[in-house]
This record gives C-alpha cells, structure tokens and sequence, in this order.
C-alpha cells in the first residue's frame, strides 16, 4: 500500500471517530460461500421501518481497504459518507476484498453476491432496487461485476475506475477471474461488450481530471461507449481539480441521492 493511501485511510479514521461514527453502527454478518466462511458489514438507516422496503446498495472499497479483519471497509465508508448520513435511506452492504485480489475474481464476487442476497432477505430490501458502487478498485469491480449481472442492478456508481488496466491481465489473474467477467475484458472491444450489457441500466459515474493512479481517460470512454450504445440514463462528473481521492465528493454530489432514488428495475 503506497505512503498516500495510508495517509488517506488513517485520515479517513480518524475523521470517523472524532464524529462520533463507531462500527455499532455497521453491524457484523457472516456469508459461507463454497465452504468458506466470510465477514461483511451492513449500513441500516436508524429510522428504518422494518416493514416498508428499502433500497439496497453494494458498496466495493478500494485496494487500501483489503484484508480480513472486517473493519477497514467499515471505517472507510463511514468516513467518506458521514456529512451525508442522514440521508442515507437505503440499506448498504460492505464485503471486504481479501489481500491481493480484486473484486471480479470468482472468489470475490461471488462472496460480495451472496452478502447482498443475504442483506437483501435480512432486511426486507427491495430486489427491484439495488445498487452497486465502488471506489478504485471497487469501481473496476462495479462495472465487472454489473455486466456480468445484466439486469440484476438498478444503477452503477463507479468512482475513479476503468474497465481494464494499462497492462494486459496477468495469466495468474485469468486463472481467478470469473468467467463471465472475463469474457468481457476477452471481448475485441471491452468497452463496447460493458456499453451492451449495461445499455439500460442507469449509471452515474466519476472521476478527477487530475487523478494519478486511474487514467481518467477510462471512464471517459467507458462513458461514451455507453451514450453509444443508447443508454438514456448516463451521467457523469468530472472534477477538473481533483485527483483520485474523490469518492466523499462524489457521494456527497449535489443531485446524487436524489438521483439514484429514483431508479428502479
């Protein structure tokens, strides 16, 4: 992990503790896939009515937040989101990514799958209403995994991502990926092969002009592959001045919530 997103991580905690957030607040739940049992976090609005059903978000942190002490996700997100809490009106499930792996190995997403699915049936969240959104690395996973589920989410927000990286995937990292993810990344043109399998789904992405680790050209294009293939329900914003670190301004973007209220499958 680089000097920088230490610095932004501890920031990021210690920023939620002087405000108050405590892990309390993002209760521990457990998923066994495939024999192997794995820790998550879920978000649940204090004001919740148990009996009216909630959106339901999937949040994919980025690679600062990996390991396997369920907590860093936790503490990353509440510190990005915490300006913005009280407005929060939807359910949000935190999966952790274990270290050096990504969130479209088979592995991952099929764990990140399956604690939505269980979030989902816990606490009577709407299955016509779910969101996938991820920061970095998670927005990598964010648009892996939704092209692969075509249909299954209600809208994307990819920050500071791309479809592929600057290098061809490694025959070590092909071996994990998931299939259906990989034959997209396979495809003579991933970004067209993401813009199909997403032409009705409603995205929001964002990016920094300025960003240092993930080419902002990646979700420029991404972005006109969508418009491209005839998806009405594009946005995107670009901060000219910002660099990767963007995921609390986009969150808290004006418009954004409301926004993403508003789309259902």
């Amino acid at each position: 992990m680089s000097k920088l997103v230490r610095i932004f991580f501890l920031a990021v905690f210690l920023a939620a503790c002087s405000n108050g957030t405590q892990l309390t607040e993002f209760p521990e739940r457990k998923v066994t896939v495939n024999g192997i049992e794995r820790g998550y976090r879920v978000y649940v609005p204090a004001q919740r009515d148990p009996s009216v059903k909630l959106p339901v978000m999937l949040y994919l942190h980025g690679s600062g937040a990996r390991g396997s002490e369920n907590r860093e996700q936790a503490w990353a997100f509440a510190g990005a989101t915490d300006p913005v809490r009280d407005k929060i009106n939807f359910i949000v499930v935190l999966p952790q990514c274990q270290e050096n792996s990504f969130w479209a190995s088979k592995d991952m997403m099929e764990y990140s799958l399956a604690a939505l699915d269980a979030a989902v049936a816990e606490f009577n969240g709407d299955p016509s209403r779910l969101y996938i959104a991820g920061f970095s690395l998670g927005a990598y996973g964010t648009w892996g995994i939704a092209a692969a589920k075509p249909g299954k989410f209600a809208a994307l927000m990819p920050v500071a991502g791309g479809i592929v990286g600057e290098r061809p995937i490694e025959p070590p990292d092909r071996d994990v990926v998931d299939p259906r993810v990989l034959a997209v990344l396979d495809a003579a043109d991933p970004y067209e092969a993401v813009a199909i399998a997403l032409r009705s789904t409603p995205v929001w992405a964002f990016h920094g002009a300025k960003d240092e680790s993930v080419p902002v050209d990646f979700t420029r294009k991404m972005v006109k592959a969508l418009e491209k293939n005839g998806n009405k329900n594009v946005k995107y914003t670009e901060y000219p001045e910002e660099g990767h670190m963007i995921f609390a301004k986009s969150f808290a973007e004006s418009g954004f919530l409301e926004w993403l209220a508003e789309q259902h499958r």
